[in-house]
């Protein structure tokens, strides 16, 4: 007990080595992860409620990363001209709006405005994990990543809240209280952001620079060659890519996958707890684990994380009807797929850029984020068609793109 509340202890001692902005968007990001875990896990259940079907709800999950195949671009090339703050604060504030929409909506016209509105704020998806990361040295940086996903397994831990508000005002006004929650909390999350982040240095010394040959569309076409010529840098790319590949067919058929009748067939209000279930463990490892992670474990650990992924997918495609225990034994082993892709991934990712050219951050991330969406955008629309067909063949793919993932993290 001693040694686990030492561990605790140091864990958090770190975060006095963070930089402001790591310190300020970690601390807004529960304002933001904890209703936002619920949204996007009830969000398909909405729709569905709305009389929508599942080609058009994986149409509609699609217009989001439509928009990320070229908003990321320009968020980089004005956060590097104009400054990380001011551009990431400018789209970040679209939630709002976004929020707002899924409130009132009732129509699938409502539905679009909504999804393209969240569609939006991916111009400041790189340029806010460029804030998040600079000014903190590398060591400290899993330690960023951890309590950021430790933000979104709170959210998860805490589901029940949601289930409690679908079981006692139905699913379509449960739903639009939760909304409503998150609209609260990410109005809240925006102020304090526009009154204590700042501008960070290599966010200064950039904007401040006319003739900075860096900055432009020129810029991006050197980023994306220096990429290419770093094989591993190449692969945590392809890693990441192929993670935000299955991220939407996770998030988007498995609330479908286990309340239809089709496959598990369990209660809407159960099924809460099936992310409770596998907080447990995560928040475990986030706290105690990941943030003293060696370098020379990451692949290890990366490794095994993807094979628990492959495990749990194909237990929830094996699974009866009816079968609640094998659906949290399925969570269990995919959470640590979770923990691999948003922590210990992107750690690697941002301490290898640093390797090349830290002063490529922007555009890097931005390109992570835009060539994630080009490559995934149909993602939510072809496992509508697949769910269609038959409820398992999204969750096939997902074992797929989990298989050629576990070998390309043997090649790094």
């Amino acid at each position: 007990m001693v040694d686990l509340r030492t561990r605790i202890v140091r864990n958090l001692g770190n975060i006095q080595a963070w930089g402001l902005n790591a310190k300020v968007l970690v601390a807004t990001e529960l304002f933001w992860g904890i209703p936002m875990s619920w949204i996007f896990f009830y969000q398909a259940i909405f729709m569905r409620n709305l009389g929508m079907d599942e080609v058009f709800i994986g149409f509609s999950m699609t217009l989001p990363l439509i928009l990320q195949m070229f908003l990321p671009i320009l968020g980089g090339y004005l956060a590097d001209k104009f400054g990380r703050k001011r551009v990431f604060l400018l789209f970040d504030s679209g939630w709002i709006g976004a929020m707002i929409t899924w409130i009132l909506a009732r129509e699938p016209w409502h539905i679009i405005i909504a999804m393209l509105l969240q569609g939006i704020t991916a111009t400041a998806w790189g340029v806010w994990e460029t804030l998040l990361v600079e000014d903190t040295l590398p060591p400290y940086r899993a330690g960023i990543y951890s309590f950021i996903q430790l933000t979104y397994i709170l959210g998860g831990l805490l589901t029940p809240i949601a289930g409690a508000l679908i079981s006692l005002y139905g699913v379509e006004q449960g739903c639009r209280y939760i909304f409503l929650i998150a609209l609260v909390t990410i109005t809240a999350a925006f102020s304090i952001r526009l009154a204590y982040l700042e501008e960070s240095k290599i966010g200064r010394a950039l904007s401040s620079s006319k003739k900075d040959p860096s900055v432009g569309p020129k810029g991006y076409m050197e980023t994306f060659r220096t990429m290419v010529k770093h094989k591993r840098l190449l692969l945590l790319f392809i890693l990441t890519i192929i993670g935000s590949i299955v991220y939407p067919l996770i998030n988007t058929y498995r609330p479908l996958y286990l309340s239809d009748l089709r496959a598990l067939a369990l209660d809407e209000s159960i099924i809460s707890v099936i992310p409770v279930a596998s907080s447990i463990p995560s928040l475990i490892a986030l706290s105690l684990i990941i943030p003293r992670l060696r370098q020379e474990h990451i692949k290890k650990a990366l490794l095994i994380s993807y094979i628990c992924g492959v495990l749990g997918v194909t237990i929830l495609i094996m699974a009866p009807k009816g079968a609640l225990i094998l659906a949290v034994l399925s969570s269990l082993l995919d959470s640590a797929r979770g923990i691999a892709v948003f922590s210990i991934l992107r750690t690697l990712l941002v301490n290898t850029i640093d390797e090349v050219d830290s002063f490529l951050r922007a555009k890097i991330m931005s390109l992570v984020t835009m060539c994630s969406a080009l490559v995934s955008w149909p993602a939510p629309a072809i496992g509508g068609y697949l769910y269609s067909i038959s409820p398992t063949y999204p969750f096939m793919l997902v074992v797929s793109l989990l298989t050629l993932s576990t070998c390309l993290i043997l090649k790094i």
